[in-house]
């Protein structure tokens, strides 16, 4: 996702504590996981992809809406309260991002906005950039640390994910994954590679629900989730869709439907940032979301 830098200064010496306390239980992990799947034969359809064309019957339950709400808590606040109307109707999920992560001081207003929201019963996420695995993790840690202090959130966005089979990449957002569940076990964590993964970033976990699409509707149309997939709950994978127009939406949403998506976030807006606004047909999307 577009985003500018800048991070908070917090301590971050537990950080790396607990992921050497973690490192003995994720190489079990990572063995038995290894050895698992040279018994089935499928390290190959791990590291390269499965066949696509995986077949997802429609959705029972409504289908939940992730929002990367990076617009500004007092400019934009009718997006905002727009937010807080979507959560009565649909489960909701705002990415909460104040300043490409979450500055370092509390923003009355982003406050408030949150406020609203999470008792509206939606939930908010912190953002935090990885850089693709590039980012060490003392500032990742210490973005989690200042949402934490600075605003109420209910888990993190993990943005700039990886998605190769490279294995330090994969234990890298494994210890990300470990010590924002050891702050609090109720956080959720939803990763953003916004591409298709290897199947050990969610057997593992090395999160909680994955961005496995984030681009254009015209690329959209081509998409076809990993086989893998299909032995996971909906609500594990997101698709997020820019460029579509409003003929677009209602297709666009039901073929998140039907191709393994349990989020969905669909705008009009492209650009440098797709996500500065909510697009023009909102109502309509929350609508088509909450159907069958």
């Amino acid at each position: 996702m577009q985003k500018n830098r800048g991070m908070g200064a917090v301590a971050v010496e537990f950080a790396f504590a607990f992921a050497a306390s973690e490192s003995a239980e994720k190489t079990r992990l990572l063995g038995r996981t290894g050895k698992c799947l040279k018994r089935a034969g499928l390290i190959a359809g791990l590291l390269v992809g499965c066949l696509n064309g995986t077949a997802f019957a429609a959705t029972t339950t409504t289908t939940s809406v992730v929002v990367p709400s990076y617009f500004n808590a007092t400019s934009s606040v009718a997006n905002w309260n727009s937010l807080t109307t979507t959560a009565r109707k649909v489960p909701t999920t705002a990415i909460l991002n104040p300043n490409s992560g979450p500055g370092v001081k509390e923003d009355p207003n982003y406050a408030a906005a949150v406020a609203k929201l999470r008792a509206a019963g939606g939930k908010v996420l912190g953002y935090v950039s990885t850089s693709y695995g590039k980012r060490s993790l003392s500032a990742v840690v210490t973005d989690i640390n200042t949402y934490v202090a600075l605003y109420k959130v209910d888990g993190f966005f993990i943005d700039e994910m990886t998605s190769d089979s490279q294995m330090s990449h994969i234990q890298f957002y494994q210890s990300i994954y470990n010590y924002i569940k050891g702050l609090n076990a109720t956080y959720s964590v939803t990763a953003n590679p916004g591409t298709n993964i290897p199947e050990l970033y969610a057997s593992l976990p090395t999160a909680d629900q994955f961005v496995v699409f984030e681009s254009t509707a015209k690329s959209y149309a081509k998409y076809q989730p990993m086989s893998w997939q299909a032995a996971y709950p909906k609500s594990r994978f997101v698709h997020m869709v820019y460029g579509a127009t409003a003929a677009q939406l209602p297709g666009v949403v039901q073929y998140a439907k039907t191709h393994g998506a349990g989020g969905v976030y669909v705008t009009s807006l492209s650009g440098g940032n797709p996500y500065k606004a909510l697009p023009p047909y909102w109502n309509d999307e929350v609508t088509d979301a909450a159907k069958p």
